[in-house]
């Protein structure tokens, strides 16, 4: 979830949000480069802790999984909210869907700031496997690039050959054509005094 859909979950989007509410929500904006801070005294690792396998860069992620294994706490906190809010009536006010939000929270003994939390270290996990994907891609693509330029080598040379025998093709024929030329030459002479 984007960190403005999340922040639209708790600010009403029709009217302006006191100052003092906007300066505590962007505390908690995950900033583009960098991990959120870990608020559990276990220590929570911002990615996993070795490129995930190349089977998880490829068709459908189980992101689950890759949380797990970052050892990113089961608490969904994200998840808990985004079924909370779609079980809502559509047609609610912002600011209903707001306090419904936080009682929700309440209720479950948890904080927007536990939500933020919870996006914040799977962001940096979504981040990581995108960024493995590129090294993994850019990595495929120079090794087809390497192929490429070997096989236009090969072409290279293979186009070079065919010129020279070309080349060589010509030379001959126009030694023959000279050759047959001479010799024709001396026939027709004979012939035209034979003839005589």
């Amino acid at each position: 979830m984007s960190w403005s859909k999340l922040k639209g979950l708790f600010i009403e989007s029709d009217e302006p949000a006191p100052e003092v509410r906007e300066a505590e929500l962007a505390a908690f904006e995950l900033p583009k480069d960098e991990a959120p801070p870990a608020p559990m005294p276990m220590p929570v690792p911002r990615a996993p802790q070795h490129a995930p396998p190349k089977a998880v860069l490829s068709g459908t992620i189980d992101f689950q999984a890759l949380y797990d294994g970052a050892g990113i706490p089961n608490t969904d906190e994200v998840e808990a909210l985004e079924k909370f809010l779609g079980g809502l009536d559509a047609s609610l006010p912002q600011a209903s869907k707001l306090a419904a939000a936080k009682a929700f929270l309440n209720a479950i003994s948890k904080a927007p700031k536990d939500v933020l939390d919870d996006a914040g270290r799977k962001i940096g996990v979504a981040r990581s496997v995108a960024q493995a994907k590129v090294e993994q891609t850019n990595a495929a693509v120079a090794q087809s690039n390497a192929v490429i330029a070997n096989l236009q080598q090969q072409i290279d040379a293979e186009r070079a050959k065919i010129e020279s025998a070309q080349k060589d093709l010509e030379n001959v024929r126009t030694q023959c054509a000279v050759e047959e030329g001479r010799l024709q030459a001396a026939r027709v002479f004979f012939g035209h005094l034979g003839g005589a």
